[in-house]
């Protein structure tokens, strides 16, 4: 193969052995062939390295990197050193491909100039089947500010801009940027530095469904449970706002952060109370209740935060405790009615 191929794919690979042949299958099937694939073995202990050299075996396009555990993001930073490609996409060790996938995206780069293509991802189950209702889509699309995938983020809860998985990237956007994942995130790894990566830059949006993201019982992004690392998000989040706050001309953008940034605390403080851990988290919310006593009046001048929720907020800055139980309290109160 070249030396210097035209895209360089990056797998990160931890704990996905039932899964990853099936992954490397569709990145191998792609109709562009010009590219290079990096299995990044994140020191997984159920024989996921042995796997990845004996999928390399198989194809001279495949190069493996075996490393200590050090999570998601030190993973994807090893492949996004060793990358030889002029674009790098990433896709998830359990996750599926459309056969043409990257010539789409390609092409879409080249036929408008954009350092940026992203796509629709659907969900399936662990048996390949799809999730209905679990899409990653986005409301406008063609050539655009790539800022404003986060702006729809802030507006919608939609992800499709901040993932890397349903994107390539010209690999400058990320290397003259100096850009690299946060190695202390394991939750939110891959959005957290992309509004770094998307500044001064136009990203072309497709609708097209050519990516499909599997969710697995038990994973870090079970919605059953409440890791602690999934403060993680909040983090992100904030950081995001931070960017925002200090930006010239983003108070359009900073104002959708703080409404973001509340709605998110406050719905993981409640989902951390239906898990029984909020104990448990009590310090790292903590930190982010002084986040939003410090924005706190920016907050209730927000238009884009609804007058309850100003109030609720106001509430949570005093007693986080107090504003959980009122809210149950009246969750119960206006419950379901019984048909008249």
């Amino acid at each position: 193969m070249p030396q210097t191929p035209t895209i360089s794919i990056v797998t990160t690979v931890y704990d996905a052995r039932d899964y990853l042949p099936r992954t490397v299958q569709s990145i191998l099937a792609q109709t562009f062939t010009d590219f290079e694939l990096l299995l990044v073995e994140d020191g997984s202990p159920n024989g996921c390295g042995a796997l990845c050299d004996e999928l390399a075996r198989t194809d001279p396009r495949i190069r493996v990197f075996h490393k200590p555990n050090g999570g998601p993001a030190s993973a994807a930073n090893v492949g996004l050193d060793n990358a030889r490609g002029a674009y790098i996409g990433f896709v998830d060790s359990d996750d599926l491909i459309e056969p043409d996938m990257y010539e789409r995206l390609y092409n879409a780069i080249q036929a408008t100039g954009a350092r940026i293509a992203a796509c629709t991802g659907d969900a399936i189950d662990e048996a390949d089947a799809p999730l209905p209702g679990r899409m990653v889509s986005i409301r406008t699309h063609g050539v655009r500010d790539a800022e404003e995938l986060l702006l729809e983020t802030f507006q919608t809860g939609s992800f499709y801009g901040p993932l890397s998985w349903n994107k390539l990237f010209d690999i400058r956007t990320f290397r003259d940027k100096g850009v690299r994942y946060d190695e202390s995130m394991f939750f939110g790894d891959d959005a957290s530095v992309l509004h770094l990566v998307f500044e001064g830059e136009r990203a072309v949006c497709l609708p097209d469904v050519l990516y499909h993201y599997r969710t697995r019982r038990g994973q870090m992004t079970d919605a059953a449970t409440f890791p602690p690392r999934k403060l993680d998000d909040l983090r992100m989040y904030w950081e995001w706002l931070q960017y925002f706050a200090a930006r010239p001309g983003s108070a359009l953008y900073y104002r959708w952060a703080v409404a973001w940034y509340w709605k998110a605390l406050y719905l993981f403080w409640c989902l951390a109370g239906a898990a029984g851990n909020q104990a448990e988290l009590r310090d790292g919310f903590e930190v982010h209740r002084k986040h939003l006593a410090g924005i706190l009046p920016d907050l209730v001048r927000d238009r884009y935060v609804p007058y309850g929720e100003r109030l609720r907020a106001c509430l949570f800055c005093r007693s986080p405790e107090l504003a959980y139980r009122l809210a149950r309290a009246w969750g119960r109160l206006a419950g379901p009615r019984r048909p008249a």
